[in-house]
């Protein structure tokens, strides 16, 4: 026997605005008297891999080629974010480039880039956003990885620019797109990040913070291995990114930091 309110008790808030919903949530909201619930729509993103030197998963590599892991990368990432993804590889040819952009603003919420957002010759992203009605609202950020990042908007549409090394990509995802995209779906403002202490001494960087992986052991951050932007292995076995201030020398062992959980 159970006796009534055990569970819940009449005028309890069981879930709040912005909730994600799961198992759990799900049956709350039915023990709690509802057939229907309102939720956010799945944002619509499109995600557009640029690059000449890209070639598919699994394909067999010529000199200067990669394999396209960016595309797939996202793909996940916004799928994980809540959203509703759809991936397309561009080649480095302006006129090429604008069409994209312009299909994939073609119903998206939201598009995002990665590749093609600097200032070389081979480099189309920018004009053609700009060429599609896209407005420029910052472009580059102090941050390492991640410094080229572009961000824009035409009307209630979202677009961002991520940098092409797939490091780069993945942090600047996390650390922009996705909270973007929370919102999109109701989500409240981010509360303050967590912090833990640094395990191992990290070097600063002068103009830049950064954004280490590490893995969280006891409330210490431990980085990964080496943080090159390339060095996608890095995020194997990452719990988050630990957020360095800027500065000269080292953040020696001991210094407290943010954490974005991934």
């Amino acid at each position: 026997m159970r006796h009534p309110g055990e569970d819940l008790r009449a005028g309890t808030t069981v879930l709040e605005a912005g909730a994600i919903l799961g198992a759990a949530e799900l049956g709350v909201a039915v023990n709690a008297g509802h057939s229907t619930i309102s939720v956010g729509r799945r944002p619509r993103v499109a995600v557009l891999a640029t690059g000449d030197e890209l070639v598919d998963p699994g394909a067999t590599l010529g000199p200067g080629q990669i394999h396209d892991s960016n595309a797939v990368m996202l793909s996940a990432l916004v799928t994980t974010a809540g959203g509703r993804a759809h991936a397309v590889r561009v080649a480095d040819e302006r006129a090429m480039t604008e069409r994209a952009v312009a299909d994939a603003l073609d119903g998206a919420d939201l598009v995002v880039l990665s590749g093609g957002v600097s200032v070389g010759p081979h480099d189309h992203v920018k004009p053609a956003l700009a060429a599609n009605g896209v407005e420029e609202v910052f472009w580059r950020v102090a941050l390492r990885p991640g410094k080229p990042l572009w961000f824009g908007r035409r009307g209630a549409q979202l677009v961002f620019g991520l940098p092409g090394n797939p490091v780069s990509a993945m942090v600047c995802f996390m650390l922009f797109a996705r909270p973007a995209l929370a919102t999109m779906q109701g989500a409240p403002a981010r509360p303050p990040r967590a912090r833990a202490v640094l395990g191992a001494p990290v070097a600063r960087q002068r103009g830049r913070d950064e954004a280490v992986r590490v893995r969280l052991e006891d409330g210490r951050a431990l980085p990964t291995g080496p943080q090159g932007s390339h060095q996608l292995h890095s995020m194997l076995g990452a719990d988050a990114l630990a957020i360095v201030p800027r500065g000269d020398g080292e953040a020696p062992v001991g210094t407290e930091v943010e954490i974005e959980r991934i």
